[in-house]
């Protein structure tokens, strides 16, 4: 399990993953000096999207055996991961058009999702590179 590189990638994008609830991704300064930071907990919609892209990485580690389900698993946290980046725009521009902002700035909680997503296509690269091996060596039997 450990031996694989996809195995590293996984890892990492699911510590991206759950590193991401704890982190601010999002402040702003509103009227009156007031300071809020915004992390993907307070929205139901992104913290579900955030776990499920996490734990598709977990259980895609543990798929290794089976590399063509550990793939799917692998597309699914792509499409995941990239839909939460989408779903925190959406939101920070929704919060920024509610509220009074005066400043707003991104913190670097909100770069983990784009990790999360280049962890998983590097995974994906190296199942594909670990099936054509496989297939490869079956030939030569």
């Amino acid at each position: 399990m450990i031996q694989r590189v996809q195995t590293i990638w996984l890892f990492l994008a699911a510590g991206s993953g759950f590193l991401t609830t704890e982190v601010p991704i999002y402040a702003e300064t509103l009227a009156g000096d007031v300071a809020k930071r915004y992390t993907v907990t307070e929205s139901l919609l992104l913290f579900a999207n955030n776990i499920i892209a996490a734990l598709l990485a977990l259980i895609a580690i543990f798929l290794f055996k089976n590399r063509s389900t550990q793939m799917k698993f692998t597309g699914l946290g792509i499409f995941a991961s990239v839909l939460l980046i989408a779903l925190e725009v959406l939101k920070i521009s929704e919060l920024e058009e509610a509220n009074g902002v005066i400043q707003g700035t991104y913190y670097w909680g909100a770069l983990l999702p784009i990790a999360m997503t280049i962890f998983f296509i590097l995974a994906a690269i190296n199942i594909r590179k670990d099936n054509k091996l496989v297939k490869s060596l079956d030939r030569l039997r």
